[in-house]
């Protein structure tokens, strides 16, 4: 499983285009926090995997958007990953964004966490 955020996307987006330039299915879930769904990057890659986009800022949310929004909770994991237990999770983004993520994840079970922050950016 992959979450997310910002710039936090680029490690994954150069993990998945690798996997479709060699042609190799993974059964891999990406959560992608956005504040607008105006920024998201490298939409056409992330079509060959279970992607769930999740709008932070409410006031950014459009009035036809079906998809996740605000903060991250451990019910986003069980909808959309019922093995989340035997699953290793990578998070990546701005240092409080993994955080967060970080505590949902491990006050909820997770264990297997490996944890990538880019220092500098404050926004999710």
């Amino acid at each position: 499983a992959f979450i997310a955020g910002g710039v936090g996307m680029t490690p994954f987006r150069s993990m998945i285009k690798y996997l479709n330039d060699i042609g190799e299915k993974r059964d891999i879930c990406l959560f992608y926090f956005i504040n607008d769904p105006a920024e998201i990057a490298f939409g056409d890659i992330f079509d060959s995997i279970k992607t769930v986009y999740i709008i932070t800022n409410p006031k950014k949310v459009p009035a036809d958007w079906s998809g996740a929004q605000g903060e991250f909770n451990f019910k986003m994991i069980e909808d959309n990953i019922p093995d989340w237990s035997e699953r290793l999770f990578y998070i990546s983004g701005p240092r409080p964004m993994v955080s967060s993520v970080s505590g949902v994840l491990r006050s909820s079970g997770v264990r297997n966490i490996k944890e990538d922050f880019f220092p500098g950016y404050r926004e999710i």
